[in-house]
């Protein structure tokens, strides 16, 4: 018996993501025993596991959980997790569930946390706790698992607190070890490019993944059918998937012979399972692509995510068929794996199939930022770089034009007087922690601090271009799944959109710094916006403030879109209601403009899958 006791948990055995499971911890007192007042906390892994929901506490009964007495067990609420007592005294235990951060400088993320307090005595050495987490003595199911698989660094965590001073001291974790599984090939992600030429051909990527968006356990082999409704596409009929290319196909020769909207499906050849369709695949005379990507990806050098970089460029690549993506670990620059990571930036980078950037996070309570850089020159730990000040990081870099700094998930830390037209290009609007463009945002759960959102800093005259990202800590950029790691994330990653000329380094980041780029919440929405024929992300001059301003909008989603709606300046200027994939739109503003007045577009789905241009700006 060790001096604060152990902890087991049952079973042990592997957990299928997804599924509904019932553990067990079972916690021996320690030699110094447990005061009135002490408390065992298990802290689930930071990965959306389910939420504990203990006994409701019958009106003013003390809910006592010992001996048969009254343990407040009513079916007025859902009940899945209970908690049983071996000893001698007469001492009960209190049971909640909260939600909490790490406790003070001990191990584990953010988590939900089951509390089994002490109350009216004192449990001596030898004496057992044990929480049944995913009980289904009252009709549950168990608990669901998590979803985002696998995670091989994961496991419940356990605090005491023996003397019942809030002295917290964490127990040995080897016996809270979970494995994690993914399933089994269970469909296709299917991307094609969304931009293509008449007669040009091109090649549409597959993926075989897991229900949840993970690589499978195992690979998928054999023939698939491949099609598209439309006789003007050239495809093959078929395509084999083998072993070697562990879940990811490339079928070449694809082509589009007349200007238009194409898809490609894929199925299992022998029938079993859906049939899944890419992308929006628009065929058009055009110069300007649209490639998609994610430039807020983390690794295990980040916090409580996982996975090397060079696995995250691997799933990016392989499984969500990014174009683009970049790895931003907090702090990177400072840290053992920041040359790691840049080797691996270099290592995957393909000109014209996929393009990777050098970045990490800088941030702290006065704001998050990612940087990117335009090249990935490999360079030292940047140790002159003053940690948790923004000033530091401006003056840094002030004057370079081949860096981009990023505010994100700017409702929640950034503070606005902090900012640099030249550095901060981007803002990121959009990511699994929600929507940050508006007041009371529908894809916002969480409150605002005061005075951030992306929409004070735009009252503040700030000139942003809008990108969707990840920040899932799942350690699999572009897998666009709810809670992917996290319980108190409640969206889907998003995407960011680049028009560009080619797929390489400098393309892309050219369209980045001239804000020619939209967010979306996970989808390859297709989308233009201009006033006065100048392309998202510019400017206008007017000579006279009562010249009109003519909105052009066109939208491809990949489901029909419910509306539209233009922004003026933080306000609804219009909400055009809609119905079909592919939407025309144009409005024109006559009421006088004011110097700064800026214009974005909002597209939404009928499925609420969202997509924002970047603004417009008037200088009037």
């Amino acid at each position: 018996m060790t001096e604060y006791g152990h902890i087991t948990m049952s079973p042990r055995d592997d957990i299928v993501a997804g599924s509904m499971v019932t553990l067990t911890f079972t916690y021996t007192v320690g030699e110094r025993g447990m005061r009135e007042g002490g408390s065992l906390r298990i802290a689930t892994p930071n990965d959306a596991w389910g939420w504990p929901l203990v006994p409701l506490h019958r009106y003013f009964q003390q809910g006592h959980l010992n001996q048969g007495r009254d343990g407040g067990y009513t079916s007025y609420a859902r009940m899945n997790t209970q908690v049983e007592l071996e000893s001698d005294s007469e001492a009960w235990l209190d049971l909640a569930a909260e939600e909490r951060c790490p406790i003070g400088d001990l191990r584990g993320g953010w988590a939900h946390h089951i509390v089994a307090r002490v109350r009216d005595g004192d449990l001596q050495p030898g004496d057992v706790i044990r929480i049944i987490y995913g009980d289904t003595t009252w009709g549950e199911d168990g608990v669901e698992a998590q979803r985002v698989a696998p995670t091989p660094k994961d496991h419940f965590h356990a605090y005491v607190d023996v003397g019942g001073e809030l002295q917290f001291v964490e127990l040995p974790a080897d016996e809270l070890a979970v494995n994690v599984v993914p399933t089994p090939p269970a469909k296709f992600r299917v991307v094609g490019p969304s931009v293509v030429r008449p007669g040009e051909e091109f090649e549409v990527r597959v993926a075989a993944i897991d229900e949840f968006n993970n690589r499978p356990s195992g690979a998928f082999t054999g023939e698939v059918r491949v099609g598209s409704r439309d006789p003007r596409m050239q495809i093959p009929g078929s395509a084999a998937f083998t072993e070697a290319e562990s879940n990811h196909h490339r079928i070449e020769g694809a082509m589009a012979h007349a200007e238009g909207l194409h898809r490609v499906s894929v199925e299992r050849a022998e029938g079993r399972g859906g049939r899944d369709h890419s992308n929006p695949i628009w065929c058009v005379g055009r110069e300007m692509r649209v490639y998609f990507g994610d430039l807020h990806c983390q690794t295990m050098y980040h916090s409580d995510s996982i996975g090397t970089p060079d696995e995250a460029y691997e799933f990016g690549r392989d499984m969500a068929l990014l174009d683009f993506m970049g790895v931003t670990d907090s702090g990177g620059q400072l840290k053992d794996g920041w040359i790691e990571t840049q080797e691996a930036t270099n290592r995957h980078y393909e000109p014209g199939r996929f393009v990777t950037f050098k970045g990490f996070e800088y941030g702290g309570q006065r704001g998050h930022r990612n940087v990117i850089y335009r090249q990935c020159e490999i360079e030292p730990p940047l140790e002159d770089l003053e940690s948790d000040n923004p000033e530091a990081l401006f003056d840094y870099f002030r004057g370079r034009d081949d860096i981009i700094s990023i505010p994100h998930h700017t409702k929640v830390w950034t503070d606005w007087d902090y900012y640099d037209q030249e550095l901060e290009r981007l803002v990121e609007v959009y990511s699994c922690w929600g929507s940050g463009v508006e007041h009371n945002d529908p894809l916002w759960e969480k409150s605002e601090k005061p005075g951030a959102g992306v929409f004070n800093a735009l009252a503040r005259g700030y000139r942003f271009g809008f990108i969707g990202c990840g920040d899932s800590h799942a350690g699999m950029p572009g897998r666009s799944y709810p809670q992917d790691r996290q319980w108190c994330v409640h969206r889907k990653s998003g995407y960011t959109g680049v028009w560009a000329p080619e797929l390489t380094r400098e393309a892309i980041f050219d369209g980045l710094y001239n804000r020619r780029v939209y967010a979306t919440t996970g989808v390859r929405m297709i989308l233009e916006f201009s006033v006065n024929d100048e392309m998202m992300g510019g400017e206008i001059d007017l000579d006279d403030p009562s010249e009109e301003r003519v909105i052009r909008i066109h939208a491809i989603g990949e489901r029909p879109i419910a509306y539209m709606r233009i922004v003026r300046s933080n306000e609804t200027l219009f909400v055009r209601e809609c119905s079909r994939e592919e939407e025309y739109f144009e409005f024109r503003d006559t009421d006088p403009a004011e110097d700064g007045d800026f214009y974005y577009v909002r597209v939404v789905q009928e499925d609420e899958e969202t997509g924002w241009s970047s603004p417009v700006w008037v200088n009037a």
